[in-house]
């Protein structure tokens, strides 16, 4: 498990999470959540999760269709306080294997972190079409 001493190494961890995810494992990604049964995503399939066991259930979900490829991230801006963070950028999603075909997607995506007692975990995961 990566460090989460910051919100830096944070946001850094769920982008690694998220291409393990690529591959078929959704372990990391799941370990990026925090515990706390607050946590919302509202992912690029569509739709609105609530609750960690269904957010834990949807990357199991996506981690199963192993789209392949990878996600880089540019453009990443940070804002902290002392108890929760954020980070916005966008999510460029690098030859995905939908329905067959080889695919590029570009996101915008927004990540609210808490600082919790093992460090920053994601509390909130948004993304729209950019």
């Amino acid at each position: 498990r990566m460090s989460t001493d910051t919100l830096a190494e944070a946001h850094d961890a769920l982008y690694d999470a998220l291409n393990v995810m690529l591959t078929g494992d959704p372990g990391p990604i799941q370990d990026v959540w925090s515990r706390h049964d607050d946590v919302t995503d509202a992912g690029p399939f569509g739709g609105f999760v609530t609750g960690r066991t269904a957010v834990a259930d949807e990357f199991a979900r996506q981690a199963a269709l192993r789209l392949g490829g990878r996600i880089d991230v540019t453009d990443v801006i940070m804002g902290e306080g002392s108890d929760l963070g954020y980070t916005f950028c966008i999510e460029h999603g690098i030859a995905h294997l939908i329905e067959g075909q080889t695919v590029d997607l570009t996101h915008r995506a927004t990540n609210i972190f808490r600082r919790e007692p093992q460090g920053w975990q994601l509390v909130h995961h948004h993304t729209d079409h950019a």
